[in-house]
């Protein structure tokens, strides 16, 4: 179960045992194990073996591990459940998610899934990946459709599945997605899904485009973002972890407010702006947060 965000979260194909056994070693904060777009029809169901047992050692790196499993219209989703629903699986990443009932059926095979593999009830995550113009038109049902729904991807991959749905024109700036990504942020708040996360580039070279669209992400509200490629990792993780500056500028705002308080003021003076009740509140909410998460 994903009890924290991740901030980043780096695919690696399933079909290639070298590549799982060595991915620990790129300090992702979570790996998906792609049985999807990057296993070939023939190699499906050793790369459900294959994933199955790779995903013991990752568990015990403290790690997240998800498997991004075919999507419910082919004839492979349930027998990739079936392989990788093994203790210490964080969750399930489901593409190309249309409508509540798949999310609905997909979370019922779980409860029995995980009964007959003794994982504890409740425990697999379900990540939706909004890649079609029904999902998106719908997410907020898709996030409300089961408590499993922890987790979403709420981004926009060059020449990808939603680019290909939507009929978008990729610009680096990144601006044909922005309504998009700006909606399913928004729909994920509503429905209080903790952990939206943004992505991915697929310029493998570009870290500079990375950077800003990982920073946008960042500004927008996403909590980490997908990636492709080893070398993004870090960036990722830097971007989505909040300064030492940032940090010390909310305790010591926090702090004079509540000085204030004990005066009897609402609101106080502090850099040059105004802060009041609000302000501290999301101040406060803030480092909880990062506390939990032992920042």
């Amino acid at each position: 179960m994903q009890r924290r965000p991740y901030r980043s979260l780096l695919y690696v194909p399933a079909d290639k045992p070298d590549w799982m056994a060595k991915a620990p070693k790129y300090g992702a904060d979570a790996y998906i194990l792609d049985l999807e777009d990057a296993v070939a029809e023939d190699g499906k169901a050793a790369a459900r073996g294959s994933a199955r047992e790779a995903i013991p050692a990752f568990a015990e790196l403290s790690v997240g591990v998800f498997v991004r499993i075919n999507a419910l219209s082919t004839p492979h989703w349930l027998d990739d459940v079936r392989a990788v629903c093994v203790p210490g699986l964080t969750g399930v990443v489901l593409p190309k998610a249309k409508a509540p009932a798949e999310v609905a059926a997909l979370s019922l095979v779980l409860d029995a899934v995980e009964r007959e593999a003794g994982v504890e009830a409740g425990t697999v995550d379900v990540q939706l990946l909004f890649e079609t113009a029904a999902g998106i038109a719908d997410a907020g049902q898709l996030l409300r459709a089961s408590p499993r729904v922890r987790s979403y991807y709420g981004g926009v991959a060059r020449d990808g599945d939603t680019n290909r749905e939507l009929g978008l024109r990729w610009t680096p700036g990144g601006k044909e997605s922005l309504f998009l990504r700006s909606k399913l942020l928004l729909d994920g708040r509503a429905a209080s899904v903790p952990y939206p996360v943004t992505g991915l580039s697929t310029d493998i070279a570009d870290l500079d485009g990375l950077r800003a669209y990982a920073r946008e992400g960042r500004d927008l509200g996403y909590t980490g973002m997908h990636v492709i490629h080893p070398s993004h990792v870090p960036i990722a993780n830097e971007l989505f972890t909040p300064s030492e500056e940032e940090v010390e500028r909310l305790r010591k705002l926090l702090a004079e407010f509540e000085d204030a308080e004990r005066t009897g003021r609402a609101a106080i003076r502090f850099d040059g702006t105004m802060v009041d009740v609000a302000m501290a509140a999301s101040a406060r909410e803030t480092l909880a947060a990062l506390e939990a998460d032992g920042v």
